[in-house]
């Protein structure tokens, strides 16, 4: 084997963990927002967009009860935000 390659399992073992990591980042997030619409349901503003006031779509809520951002506003977030 030449310098500078490694082997397969040493591959395997490295992407393995770098999926470890992106899918506890993700879960991590997933947990912050949670706790966040916790929040959010507390102070009773659930099911109003925490960007724009405006009330959030039934249809969303249903699907994702922990949404803060109605449709509009999460696509303008995340743009701005992307990781």
């Amino acid at each position: 084997m030449s310098r500078g390659f490694r082997n397969s399992d040493e591959t395997q073992a490295l992407e393995e963990k770098a999926t470890s990591e992106q899918i506890n980042a993700i879960l991590e997030r997933d947990r912050e927002q949670a706790s966040h619409a916790a929040d959010v349901r507390a102070h009773g503003h659930y099911g109003v967009c925490e960007d724009c006031g405006k009330p959030i779509g039934a249809e969303r809520l249903e699907a994702l009860p922990t949404a803060t951002r109605c449709v509009r506003c999460q696509a303008e977030w995340e743009q701005t935000n992307r990781v």
